[in-house]
């Protein structure tokens, strides 16, 4: 019986260790150690037709999925060259995690200007043109680049397509990161238009000698999507932005950067000048209304209000990158149903073209930090933000957050 009772923990070890063998065999697994092999990528039903990519809104393409061994989330890009031997291809800007996919023409046509553009030397006023088309799929599991697989290639006979790249134009915003947002893309804020001149936009920044940069994606910069060529210009005393568009100053600081962009079809060229201005911001509306004399007509007049009305409605502006713009304490209400609470930049526009508040956070109204929200290009920002005597004002321009209350 002593000898059972020893046996017996023995026999259950060594069956739990097979098990454990036998549980590892089964798990999933990639042998990186061998190219992955290829997938079939079948040809397209009209292939031989003639595809009038300003007529077709999409192409369907399927192909057979990579055997990893076990089901795996696989991303297929679209890749198109004009040459038969997919010599650097163009790949296509929207990704596919199913192994059919339904491809926008226009993105089939904008890849086959830059391919005419860059291969064969072609201008705008050469197209519209035929030509063939070549397309491939490039299959992977992201964050894996050994799982990379390409299909076998297929023939477009005669793809038509009108000049597809865009106008050379100011991007609604641009991305801008610097030591104050950690150059962290993720933490990236954005330029705002100037209502009514879409191709000028400003940002309160923080600039060192670190520099910021800009960008028409959430990303390192990549104007080059589109064929477009940036060309920075800047002539302002203590500033400086290299060829590669890293804006830097002499002395750190808060400063209102403006940046006017000028685009040139023809070039592909799009001409950045930046300027720079003093980080003041300013308070306007009805919470001035008890201070106002007879020097005034009204609490909307913005230039007698920082002539002669200086201590109520300029912030202070910090010293540090993480500093707060303070407002003056508020020497009376402002009410939404009167204009409620505002406050702009001055740069050489009237206030309103770049005016801004901090409004409650519509994701978690019980919280006391506000989201700044800019008028931009746009209508008012409504409801109008109500705001009690006594208040001040604080805005963080590092990641456009504030608060409003007492001292």
């Amino acid at each position: 019986m002593k000898k059972l009772s020893i046996l017996f923990p023995i026999l259950a070890c060594a069956f739990f260790m097979v098990a454990c063998e036998t549980d590892r065999d089964d798990n999933p697994f990639i042998n990186l150690s061998q190219p992955q092999q290829p997938i079939k990528l079948n040809t397209p039903t009209f292939a031989n037709s003639t595809y009038d990519l300003a007529y077709t809104d999409s192409i369907i393409l399927t192909c057979t999925a990579p055997n990893y061994g076990f089901p795996a989330t696989t991303t297929y890009v679209v890749q198109l060259s004009i040459d038969e031997d997919m010599s650097n291809p163009s790949e296509l800007t929207t990704t596919y995690h199913q192994n059919r996919m339904v491809v926008a023409g226009k993105e089939v046509a904008m890849a086959t200007t830059k391919q005419l553009i860059n291969k064969r030397g072609l201008k705008q006023e050469d197209f519209p043109i035929e030509t063939a088309a070549y397309l491939r799929i490039r299959a992977y599991i992201a964050g894996t680049p050994e799982t990379e697989t390409l299909s076998n290639v297929v023939k477009l006979n005669k793809v038509k397509t009108n000049f597809a790249l865009p106008d050379v134009e100011m991007p609604d915003s641009l991305f801008v990161i610097g030591t104050f947002n950690d150059n962290d893309w993720e933490k990236a804020v954005k330029t705002i238009q100037v209502n009514g001149s879409t191709q000028n936009h400003w940002r309160m920044v923080w600039i060192d000698n670190k520099g910021v940069r800009l960008s028409p994606v959430q990303d390192e910069p990549n104007f080059s999507d589109n064929m477009i060529t940036p060309i920075h210009i800047c002539t302002a005393t203590g500033f400086n932005v290299s060829i590669d568009g890293l804006v830097t100053a002499e002395t750190p600081g808060w400063y209102i950067m403006l940046v006017e962009g000028v685009g040139n079809n023809e070039k592909r060229q799009l001409t950045l000048t930046y300027r720079f201005y003093e980080a003041n911001v300013w308070l306007i509306g009805p919470a001035l209304n008890s201070v106002l004399g007879d020097d005034i007509k009204d609490f909307w007049t913005e230039k007698t209000l920082r002539t002669n009305y200086t201590d109520y409605v300029k912030f202070s502006v910090p010293t540090t990158m993480d500093g707060m713009f303070v407002s003056p304490a508020l020497p009376g209400d402002a009410k939404g149903d009167d204009g409620g609470l505002r406050a702009y930049v001055t740069i050489k526009w009237d206030w309103w073209q770049t005016e801004f508040m901090a409004y409650t956070n519509d994701k978690d109204r019980t919280s006391s930090k506000r989201i700044i929200k800019y008028r931009g290009n746009g209508d008012e920002v409504k409801p109008f933000v109500d705001g009690r005597k006594g208040q001040r004002v604080y805005l963080n321009f590092r990641d456009d957050t504030g608060e409003i209350k007492n001292e």
